[in-house]
């Protein structure tokens, strides 16, 4: 019986031994503070314009979207396409990007501030935008590229 009381408190002892820093892995689970992780996913945007048809088809929905930007070039103002287009948040945090936009796109995003960057020929050109709600808000950008050869 003797053996038998040795052999239980030999595997008691090391059963909480094992248990022990398991315990102690728990405890830290407790104590560490949860990080929250806010992100906007945007799916709904219009990217178009290409000729008078696709123009006027996008000006009609253009109320349905608060943000809307057009990408041309030159004094003539000739609209160009295949503009990489980020957004962020007031954070920094990317919450749109489309590779090739252009000559019009217009983005569904929640109210708040936005900085838009958009690239064409190696030249980046950014600007800020308070969304509100109340109405849509229009960003040209515009690179000045050289004259049209006639």
């Amino acid at each position: 019986m003797k053996n038998h009381s040795i052999t239980v408190a030999a595997l008691l002892g090391a059963t909480l031994l094992a248990v022990a820093p398991m315990q102690a892995g728990a405890e830290e689970q407790v104590i560490i503070e949860p990080v929250i992780v806010e992100t906007v996913i945007v799916s709904t945007y219009l990217n178009g314009g290409v000729g008078k048809e696709e123009q006027a088809a996008m000006h009609r929905m253009e109320k349905e979207f608060p943000l809307h930007m057009t990408f041309s070039e030159r004094q003539d103002g000739e609209f160009i396409v295949n503009v990489p287009v980020v957004i962020t948040d007031e954070r920094g945090n990317p919450v749109f990007e489309l590779p090739k936009a252009g000559p019009m796109l217009y983005v569904m995003l929640p109210n708040g501030k936005y900085k838009v960057s958009a690239r064409f020929k190696g030249l980046t050109e950014s600007q800020e935008v308070t969304l509100s709600g109340k109405e849509g808000k229009d960003l040209n950008f515009h690179w000045k590229g050289t004259p049209k050869k006639l």
